[in-house]
């Protein structure tokens, strides 16, 4: 069932090529702001941001009264999450997402700290069917590490109970205060599919020097992140009568390879897909193409 990334019809937006180490690209806003007025900014998807004066401190605690940048990232569709390596999993679940977004402010090169609550007031994304008991999480350190010694992050509870959803002129949206700058999700347990089980897939080992490989789920707005094991990637509690594609990235000598293989239903453990090298600035485009034809 896999494709020929090669022949894909390119189509969706582009993003910048953030750190091709970690294979994470970003599409970023940069927003400049007066630190010491009432700045009310809109993002290019519809979130609101209203910050209030004094609102940053430097590292030495000062309030910073120079002009600085605020980064803002919205992602609305399983194509960005992916591009963004922000999987929707929480501890061994995984759930829906209504969408994520991160903010970040620097003075220069500086990264400040947040000292009064920013206002957020987040439109709901259309595709999300029951968001009536979405849950605010926010990214931090990960209580476990599977399969690797490396540092994970997870999603974890930011209020203790569902967000309320109010409804202004056909637009649902989520209106709340953040504490914190990062990243930010709305999300809520993906709906039973049957039983669960793990997930393989095998591909030809090349000596990557990076990779990654994601599986996002065709009828959710969910993505799960697979865990690479010697030339297999593996993921536990995937619902079995789930459709979804894996979607594989890897990097050798500067090369980038991309592959996928799709299933619908029930599906065999072990699943085997097929790597093309494609240009690294293609690489954005072909992801959403390939999410977009297997919704």
């Amino acid at each position: 069932m896999a494709a020929n990334i090669s022949h894909l019809k390119v189509m969706g937006q582009s993003a910048a090529l953030a750190d091709d180490t970690i294979l994470r690209w970003l599409p970023k806003q940069q927003l400049w702001v007066d630190p010491t007025r009432l700045n009310q900014l809109s993002g290019e998807n519809g979130l609101r941001v209203i910050i209030l004066p004094g609102s940053f401190v430097d590292n030495y605690g000062k309030i910073v009264t120079e002009k600085i940048s605020l980064e803002l990232v919205e992602i609305v569709h399983k194509a960005g999450m992916l591009l963004a390596a922000r999987p929707t999993t929480s501890r061994d679940g995984v759930f829906e997402s209504a969408g994520m977004f991160s903010l970040t402010a620097k003075k220069g090169a500086e990264l400040l700290q947040l000292i009064k609550p920013i206002h957020i007031e987040w439109p709901i994304n259309t595709l999300h069917t029951r968001p009536a008991a979405l849950q605010m999480v926010t990214l931090a350190a990960a209580s476990t590490r599977p399969f690797s010694t490396q540092a994970e992050q997870d999603w974890t509870p930011f209020f203790n109970k569902p967000s309320p959803v109010l409804k202004l002129q056909g637009q649902r949206w989520l209106k709340f205060d953040i504490d914190r700058l990062g990243w930010f999700s709305a999300q809520q347990p993906l709906s039973r599919e049957g039983l669960k089980s793990m997930l393989s897939v095998r591909y030809q080992d090349q000596d990557f020097e990076h990779k990654q490989a994601f599986l996002v789920f065709r009828n959710h707005q969910a993505v799960v992140k697979l865990f690479p094991y010697e030339n297999k990637f593996c993921a536990f509690n995937i619902p079995r009568r789930a459709a979804a594609c894996v979607v594989m990235l890897g990097v050798k000598n500067e090369r980038y390879y991309l592959g996928h293989t799709c299933f619908d239903g029930h599906y065999a453990s072990n699943l085997a897909l097929k790597l093309d090298e494609v240009e690294a600035e293609m690489v954005p485009q072909l992801i959403y193409a390939l999410v977009n034809l297997h919704k």
